[in-house]
């Protein structure tokens, strides 16, 4: 309970919890209904008896019937979860696949073009040792 500012009424919260069972609930007052109908009725014993009997058996197969109903619904959504979660585990696989792939891709790009830039240099390297030996040889030595 709690108190309102500035008033002395107590607020009472009532909550439902998800997932209650209203179904239950229905059958019950069913059944109540049903004895309570049965014993107000004007019959002899043995005919409010066989009422009873007769209303017990219904209530019983109702019952069954939701019972299957409930079962049937419960394993169509546990089936689609399954299935959803099938999806999810192929998309992420996928996504690791094409991770992974770009990551091979990436670093063997990455291993050619330092392989170029590194025979790049050589090359340079090498022209320019020519081109210097060249010009000191094209001078000629002063005496």
């Amino acid at each position: 309970m709690r108190r309102h500012h500035g008033t002395d009424r107590d607020v009472i919260v009532v909550e439902s919890e998800n997932g209650s069972s209203s179904i239950g609930w229905l059958l019950f007052g069913a059944a109540v209904g049903a004895g309570v109908a049965l014993l107000f009725a004007p019959a002899s014993g043995a005919e409010t008896r066989r009422r009873i009997s007769r209303s017990a058996r219904r209530l019983k197969e109702t019952a069954a019937d939701a019972l299957d109903e409930i079962r049937d619904e419960f394993e169509d959504l546990t089936d689609a979860a399954s299935d959803k979660l099938d999806e999810v585990k192929d998309a992420a696989r996928d996504t690791v696949d094409e991770i992974e792939e770009t990551a091979r891709t990436v670093t063997s790009r990455r291993r050619s073009g330092t392989h170029q830039a590194r025979e790049e240099l050589e090359r340079r390297l090498a022209d320019a040792r020519a081109r210097r030996r060249a010009d000191a040889e094209d001078q000629e030595p002063v005496a």
